[in-house]
């Protein structure tokens, strides 16, 4: 190694390179090669949380100037910094390298907002309702023998045909697997129920405990059954229901209850405009309703559900309570 390249070694683990040094080093073939050796030698981020930056700095160091004894203590000291200077200073193509080669996809999130809903069309041409709060993973391509995607909150699902590549949805609690199928998934952390519903086809689910573990496996829905998986007590109700008016917000983008137990209905609401509806659970069990939401605001909704029933409401903060009229 010469002088030149002793200072700038130097001035790189204290971080004090000027910029025309910066280009220096960065224009050194050897060190954008070996940089790049290093990152395909190391382990992926999937299974590792974090890179051993000073295994690779010291290798490259050894490669390029030929040093095979221990580097000095200096070296151990700063290794961190000189690799994130390494980064931060334009290896930017090896890492580019890096990601576009050791990585074997690249995955999309699509979210929707607050009274939103997105349609996604997904790489086997699949396509995806998100509804209102919800947030999908998938893919730029499935290149397994399944294809697999994410989700948290509600979706309807219309499946493209692929026998070879079941269509599996991922979410808290549940796993729904599908071939040809049209459904819908609502699944909200905070709620404390999921629930399926198959609009045509047929779809195998998968119930899971908080801890992973396969609670209940290989229920099958057919078309016009919606399944309810009750979090905390575990219980699982099977009935039959209209899936086309069920999943109706699909395709009018709108919600639509059509005598519909207010248990339904709340957290449907809840989600489409972003606030809280606390209601007994005997009262939300025991009235039904049929209406259409459109641009209502959530005040004029639950204003004519007490004209038409025993309930009235009143704000709690930012929220809303449900209960009987005095």
């Amino acid at each position: 190694m010469n002088r030149n390249e002793k200072n700038i070694l130097k001035k790189l683990l204290y971080t004090t390179l000027s910029p025309v040094e910066k280009e220096t080093l960065l224009s050194r073939p050897s060190v954008d090669t070996h940089f790049r050796e290093q990152w395909m030698d190391a382990p992926d981020f999937a299974r590792q949380e974090k890179v051993n930056e000073h295994k690779i700095w010291v290798k490259i160091y050894n490669e390029i100037w030929g040093n095979k004894k221990k580097i000095p203590m200096i070296l151990y000291k700063f290794y961190s910094i000189a690799a994130s200077v390494l980064l931060l200073l334009g290896l930017s193509g090896g890492a580019y390298y890096w990601v576009s080669h050791k990585t074997t996809q690249v995955m999309y999130i699509t979210t929707s907002g607050v009274r939103n809903i997105e349609s996604v069309v997904l790489p086997d041409g699949s396509t995806v309702q998100l509804g209102p709060s919800s947030k999908l993973t998938y893919p730029d391509k499935f290149a397994t023998g399944k294809r697999i995607v994410e989700l948290s909150g509600q979706a309807f699902f219309d499946v493209a045909k692929d026998k070879t590549k079941p269509f599996i949805v991922h979410s808290k609690d549940m796993e729904v697997t599908a071939l040809g199928t049209a459904f819908e998934v609502f699944n909200y952390d905070q709620e404390n129920k999921i629930e399926t519903i198959l609009l045509q086809g047929k779809v195998k689910i998968d119930l899971t405990t908080t801890s992973g573990k396969i609670h209940k496996k290989d229920i099958y829905l057919s078309p016009n059954e919606k399944l309810t998986f009750i979090k905390d007590s575990r219980n699982v109700v099977i009935e039959t229901v209209d899936a086309d008016k069920y999943t109706s917000w699909r395709s009018n983008g709108i919600l639509s209850f059509e005598n519909e137990k207010l248990s339904m209905i709340i957290p449907r609401l809840e989600q489409w405009y972003g606030r809280k509806i606390i209601c007994q659970k005997d009262l939300a069990d025991t009235y039904r309703f049929t209406f259409k939401v459109r641009d209502e605001s959530l005040k004029r909704i639950l204003f004519i559900l007490g004209k038409s029933s025993p309930l009235t409401y009143r704000e709690v903060g930012e929220n809303y309570q449900l209960y009987l009229k005095r």
